[in-house]
């Protein structure tokens, strides 16, 4: 008997009353990522459970171009691939430089309408600042925050982080008219069990082993959806690990786990295309359309009297003329850190090709440019391996060895000052010197 009776004592002393208001209405906040779920009333705090969901690449993308209007204009000016490959660059600078973390302010309180405060107390599974926390994208992270008790009759408050609603990269999570139940009688309570034991650390939602890969194939000029085929393979292997053809609208769906995969897409009328995606860490749904460039139609040319030799810039209209010796490639890709050629990169090298063909005296040198981003001697390497991948594919295409050097400048001879994705698209480049 005296065991029960203690046994029923400790369960006593483990339940309190609370009075409860679950998912509040807030008249304003100042984060959208951040949500009250409940605010429980005790006899020693109140409690407020929240809930903070970090954002995806993509919303952050959305969020850099909406506060950097002037990038996002350029951006609209742009042929569709283009666009893409910038896009897709900048959302993987994002994913891999980005450093969001999460914490609660020790100087949060709770106001009254007539201006009383309530100071903060403690946190549970979120640290309090200086300590922060990392996050993952499109994650929930799910905390408490302590706060003195409410005097009763005080229904609607204000929970204020800091007087500040953003200060440089931070923000801080301030609600307005955040409404209580707390009426002055001190309404109906219900028994609510403290939680006890509480871990210090923020923890994520548990990851999927699979993942949604969706999206549509477009017409590179026209923006127009197309029907497609689209391989799906493992960067290290040979056999296909799926493959679809599109519907008329262009729309394709994988479910893939976390792998490094290449995709393949082609379609009749249109220059095959190839793209490898890093998604051995990714394990959340993800949006991603293909471009695709139409065939140019080949027509038959008159034969022509005293022809003579056509400079680059007379023969390729993609190449731009920096001066009377260089010209620079405006469609030559590589893939992110990487010194192989994307697909999408044969139809201005071709051209360039068949100019070198057609002109056998000419000689050049193929010059490398990255962007200041990284370690400027892995940048210099960088452009030195690109430079001569250009070269390998001219020779192999039929161009002797000795009529094409190669040099890579690194981040030496920016266009433009880096300060965004566009400006440094702009300086990762290839360029065609003439020197005979």
């Amino acid at each position: 008997m005296k065991s029960v009776l203690s046994i029923l004592l400790l369960f006593c002393f483990q339940i309190g009353t609370a009075q409860i208001t679950r998912n509040p209405k807030v008249k304003e906040k100042s984060s959208q990522d951040t949500y009250i779920n409940r605010i429980t009333i005790t006899d020693d705090y109140t409690i407020v459970s929240m809930q903070f969901v970090s954002k995806s690449v993509k919303e952050s993308l959305k969020e850099y171009l909406d506060n950097n209007p002037d990038e996002k204009e350029q951006l609209s000016r742009m042929n569709p691939m283009m666009r893409n490959l910038i896009l897709q660059q900048m959302a993987e600078d994002l994913r891999i430089r980005r450093n969001q973390t999460i914490s609660i302010q020790p100087n949060s309180y709770l106001e009254s309408n007539d201006g009383r405060t309530f100071q903060f107390i403690k946190a549970t599974n979120i640290p309090v600042a200086p300590e922060r926390l990392p996050v993952e994208p499109e994650e929930k992270y799910f905390f408490r925050v302590y706060f003195e008790k409410l005097d009763p009759g005080i229904e609607q408050v204000n929970l204020i982080e800091s007087d500040r609603r953003a200060q440089g990269q931070m923000s801080y999570w301030n609600f307005y008219g955040v409404e209580v139940n707390n009426p002055a009688n001190g309404g109906e309570t219900v028994e609510e069990p403290e939680e006890e034991n509480e871990s210090v650390t923020a923890m994520p939602e548990e990851k999927s082993e699979t993942f949604l890969l969706s999206g549509k194939v477009y017409n590179a000029e026209t923006n127009e959806p197309i029907s497609a085929k689209i391989v799906c393979k493992i960067n290290d292997k040979e056999k296909a690990y799926d493959s679809l053809f599109t519907s008329r609208s262009g729309y394709y769906e994988f479910l893939l786990k976390p792998e490094n995969f290449v995709y393949i897409i082609s379609a009749p009328g249109f220059e095959p295309y190839e793209q490898a995606l890093d998604l051995k860490n990714w394990n959340k749904a993800i949006e991603q359309d293909f471009y695709l460039e139409p065939i140019e139609k080949e027509t038959s040319a008159e034969p022509i009297e005293n022809s003579r030799t056509e400079s680059p810039a007379e023969s390729n209209e993609d190449m731009e003329r920096v001066d009377e010796k260089t010209f620079r490639l405006n469609h030559v890709y590589f893939f992110t850190g990487k010194a192989e050629i994307s697909n999408s990169s044969y139809r201005e090298l071709n051209k360039l090709l068949e100019m070198m063909l057609a002109n056998p005296e000419m000689k050049i040198r193929v010059d490398g440019h990255t962007d200041n981003q990284g370690d400027p001697e892995l940048n210099m390497d960088l452009s030195e391996r690109r430079a001569q991948a250009v070269r390998k594919y001219l020779i192999d295409g039929g161009v002797e060895e000795e009529r094409i050097e190669y040099k890579g400048w690194g981040e030496t001879k920016p266009l433009t000052q880096n300060r965004n994705e566009i400006e440094r698209q702009k300086n990762r480049r290839v360029e065609i010197v003439i020197l005979d």
